[in-house]
């Protein structure tokens, strides 16, 4: 205000710039970390809420981070940068070329690698005093909690409702805080659980795990780089805030984020209007992870070898996904989308429903066996199948 535009542009690393190059153009320079490396946090130590106490509090922390692609990618850099002391990464994908545009963690060279592994040897380059634990498979129902139980706070950044919602029901059983974000081409969402009694969590607000066909995948309706990068950003502040105990930390509110208007909004979520009616946060979490210890996925390298294993062959895809590519043996044809109310007789055999990844199918099986029906679901779906070949 005073017109004093010091802060805005460091006049220092002005001068060093012009002195190394008179010429006025920027040339490329290899920095490397010296042989005996020491963290310095004095940018953030000098925060008068963070201070040496607060980096002690963060070197201290465990944080779950699960997910290492869009939004994975700033909050796992994000975290390592601030010293938080151990960071746990879970992510079951390799490299692909498509992510490159918004998992900026990465490179070209990466391509074909597990992501996990990549993901480590960044933070171990970005900061070498920080320990990393990596899950190169995704987190079951039978051993989430125990896994929760090892961490202070935890970061979902997959975009798998079925992760966000095993990942909600663990964290309420265990108490440990979860940070939600979802994107949405342009749009994020963001929610954080603080885990603690009567405080709300992702069942309050919807009580039961939409079919993943109403919310598609970034591979599916796309997402510009940025927008993913954004709603991670703010994931590893809320995680900072928590950590650090900062103003504004654990605040319950569904935050909505529109990138092309540039908006943000805060909606309340009512705790009684959701779980409570269900018997409480802590009794419908736990309900919800005894039924996913149910194993119904089931692996085969073509349809014809479940057939002959006796089952009975359900397609959940569309119609048109169905006229585009049948299946290759006799099936029943009934959408996911209405399959929970769809009137089914009393069947001799055991169903084996069948969607293009597996995820549809999946969910779908979970709503027959709360009808009483011994249904399965086709494990990575048509995709995963040895022989995908459809008839014409």
């Amino acid at each position: 205000m005073e017109g004093d535009t010091a802060w805005v542009a460091c006049t220092h690393a002005a001068h060093v710039e012009a002195d190394d190059h008179p010429d006025g153009h920027s040339h490329e320079s290899h920095v490397h970390a010296p042989s005996t490396f020491t963290p310095d946090y004095s940018r953030q130590t000098r925060l008068r809420d963070v201070g040496d106490t607060g980096q002690a509090k963060l070197t201290a922390a465990r944080v779950l981070v699960i997910g290492a692609g869009g939004l994975g990618c700033p909050v796992i850099s994000y975290l390592a940068g601030a010293g938080v002391g151990t960071l746990g990464i879970v992510d079951c994908d390799v490299l692909e070329a498509s992510n490159l545009h918004r998992q900026v963690m990465y490179d070209a060279r990466d391509i074909g690698q597990r992501k996990v592994d990549l993901a480590a040897r960044r933070v171990v380059a970005l900061n070498p005093a920080v320990k990393v634990q990596t899950f190169a498979e995704p987190l079951r129902a039978d051993t989430i909690a125990d896994v929760f139980a090892r961490f202070d706070l935890v970061v979902e950044c997959t975009d798998d409702l079925g992760s966000r919602y095993l990942a909600n029901d663990a964290a309420v059983l265990t108490g440990t805080p979860l940070i939600l974000a979802s994107v949405y081409q342009y749009e994020g969402q963001l929610q954080v659980v603080s885990a603690l009694p009567g405080h709300a969590c992702l069942r309050c607000l919807w009580p039961e795990s939409p079919s993943p066909a109403l919310a598609g995948s970034c591979a599916e309706t796309g997402v510009l780089g940025p927008v993913p990068g954004v709603l991670g950003t703010m994931q590893a502040m809320e995680a900072l805030k928590l950590l650090l105990g900062l103003p504004g930390a654990g605040d319950p509110s569904l935050q909505l984020v529109d990138l092309l208007e540039g908006t943000r909004q805060r909606l309340p979520v009512d705790v009684a209007s959701g779980c409570s009616l269900h018997g409480g946060c802590l009794v419908v979490a736990q309900r919800a992870i005894d039924a996913a210890m149910v194993d119904i996925d089931r692996r085969f390298d073509a349809l014809a070898d479940a057939v002959v294993r006796g089952f009975v062959i359900v397609d959940v895809r569309d119609a048109d996904e169905i006229d585009a590519s049948p299946l290759p043996v006799a099936s029943l044809c009934i959408p996911a989308s209405e399959i929970a109310t769809y009137p089914l007789g009393p069947f001799h055999s055991d169903l084996l429903l069948v969607c293009t990844s597996g995820k549809r199918s999946h969910h779908a099986a979970r709503q027959l066996r709360q009808r009483g029906v011994e249904a399965y679901s086709l494990v990575g779906g048509l995709n995963a199948l040895r022989d995908s070949t459809v008839c014409a």
